[in-house]
């Protein structure tokens, strides 16, 4: 399963997925040669209809776990992730939200996309993305929580060292505690 769309995709451009339902498994996005990419002006119906904002972005954390993810290569999962975040802004990171708190998704997919949102350069969801990532800080699983520590990371913002020395109180992984204090230094600094 892929979503439509290419690495030279220019940034005023979002893909576009045909949803399939397939019963009780999430909607999965297929790819189909008809489909192209649509100008960022005339995909408004994102807008109009949250559920199928929510079946869109389901479908593509559903596709991100065909994926093969390398720490710092923007993979098509998250490129796709960004362009939803910039064109969508809050009503995306409402839905993405949902996926990655009530843990809806699988934590490898939802690591990645927590890495990225901190690396995301859109100011109107800035808060809205430091937010989330500091909620993730506290998720059972340990590769959520790095990649929420990832993307706080890559925000650097002083704001979050208090909710970094609670997850450090908290933090039953080591090395992830470490990496956590090695970020309240590097913040507070």
């Amino acid at each position: 399963m892929r979503i439509s769309g290419s690495s030279t995709q220019p940034t005023n451009m979002i893909p576009t997925v045909r949803l399939v339902s397939s019963g009780t498994r999430p909607i999965k996005a297929v790819n189909n040669d008809k489909i192209s990419d649509v100008p960022r002006e005339a995909s408004t119906e994102f807008h109009k209809s949250p559920d199928a904002l929510y079946s869109i972005i389901e479908a593509i954390f559903w596709a991100g776990r065909e994926e093969c993810f390398e720490d710092g290569l923007q993979s098509t999962f998250s490129k796709t992730l960004e362009s939803l975040v910039k064109e969508c802004g809050k009503d995306a990171l409402e839905v993405i939200t949902i996926l990655i708190v009530y843990e809806r998704v699988e934590p490898e997919v939802a690591s990645e996309a927590l890495r990225w949102l901190g690396r995301i350069e859109h100011l109107e969801s800035y808060e809205y993305r430091r937010w989330l990532l500091e909620r993730s800080l506290s998720s059972f699983s340990s590769r959520v929580r790095d990649g929420a520590l990832l993307g706080l990371s890559s925000m650097d913002d002083k704001r979050s060292i208090k909710h970094l020395k609670v997850a450090i109180s908290r933090e039953t992984n080591s090395e992830l505690e470490a990496d956590m204090k090695s970020l309240v230094e590097q913040l507070e600094s």
